[in-house]
């Protein structure tokens, strides 16, 4: 068995040394992070020629069926399932001597390391980054999952594009959360998962709004000082009314006065001008309202907020024509 180290919470850890195989066809590269059950490392794949991110189980983690849980959510949620939001799963080994996934390089800065060094996005470049990541989320929830960890530091950047990473607390739709152990981080986490209420759509919804308002005012949950927490309700957004009306929807405290996925992704389309719209001119989002229902049944049930996202999509701000 391949030698071990200790990590930070003071549990072992796997210590490859650079060059030295991992798993099938992979040799190590160097550790990116390690997690309660499981840890993530930087490789090289010999077959594809490339890097590759491994998640492996932990050493004392490798038979417990919660690392393995944590690596088939991984496969559910991107294998066989390719989206431009998504990174690509290569390989997964879930039953190998070393649990692991074998998941595509995504080489950028996430999201939060962005915005500290560039500033916060402005309204048509946070406007495209929601309409991104819903159509990731629709790809998800329409396949029973939730990602419910979705947050800036889990956003990777790459030529100037999204992709959503990490689904180790990826969840299926409708599932009961234990009490007392509710999934997502603090402050990222919709006030009904911190409540350990059944898995549903909105939890995302919130995830978004939230990475969303970060990404526009260059601001993080905390501001930076953790005494000093912004209250989703009230956030000092800059002048963009129309684009802050859709994000404040998506922060309400009850998942059923937040929009489903389509209609945000809908509204958010539609925020742009016509002919300024990055995709082509003719078309459009309003299929809307025959995916809302699926979106609905599989655990948001928003209603009250279609009739305001309505009157903001008729009533479409100037400032993403002309920003």
């Amino acid at each position: 068995m391949q030698e071990q180290g200790i990590g930070d919470d003071g549990d072992p850890v796997w210590d490859f040394a650079q060059g030295e195989r991992m798993v099938d066809g992979i040799v190590a590269w160097e550790r990116l992070g390690e997690g309660a059950r499981c840890e993530t490392w930087l490789g090289w794949s010999r077959p594809l020629w490339c890097p590759v991110v491994v998640k492996l189980a932990r050493p004392h983690q490798r038979t417990h069926p919660r690392a393995k849980n944590s690596l088939a959510r991984e496969v559910a949620a991107i294998g066989g399932h390719p989206h431009p939001v998504l990174p690509r799963l290569f390989a997964a080994g879930l039953d190998d001597e070393i649990p692991h996934v074998v998941v595509e390089y995504v080489d950028g800065d996430s999201l939060d390391v962005v915005i500290e060094e560039n500033g916060p996005l402005d309204g048509p470049a946070t406007a495209l980054l929601a309409v991104q990541l819903l159509s990731a989320l629709m790809s998800l929830h329409g396949r029973g999952l939730a990602h419910l960890d979705i947050k800036p530091e889990n956003v990777v950047v790459r030529d100037g594009r999204p992709i959503l990473v990490d689904f180790g607390s990826a969840r299926e739709l409708g599932r009961p959360q234990p009490a007392g152990h509710p999934v997502g981080t603090p402050g990222y986490a919709a006030p009904e998962m911190e409540a350990c209420e059944p898995i549903s759509t909105g939890m995302d919804v919130f995830g978004v709004g939230v990475t969303l308002r970060e990404a526009f005012t260059g601001l993080s949950i905390y501001d930076n000082d953790p005494l000093r927490r912004l209250a989703a309700e009230d956030p000092p957004y800059p002048d963009n009314p129309g684009l802050v009306a859709l994000i404040t929807a998506m922060l309400a405290p009850l998942p059923v006065d937040r929009p489903t996925v389509p209609e945000a992704l809908d509204a958010f389309v539609n925020l742009f001008d016509p002919a300024r719209r990055p995709w082509p001119t003719w078309l459009c989002a309003n299929d809307a309202e025959s995916t809302a229902a699926g979106d609905r049944s599989a655990g948001n049930g928003a209603t009250s907020a279609t009739a305001e996202l309505d009157a903001i999509i008729a009533d479409r701000p100037a400032e993403l024509a002309h920003s």
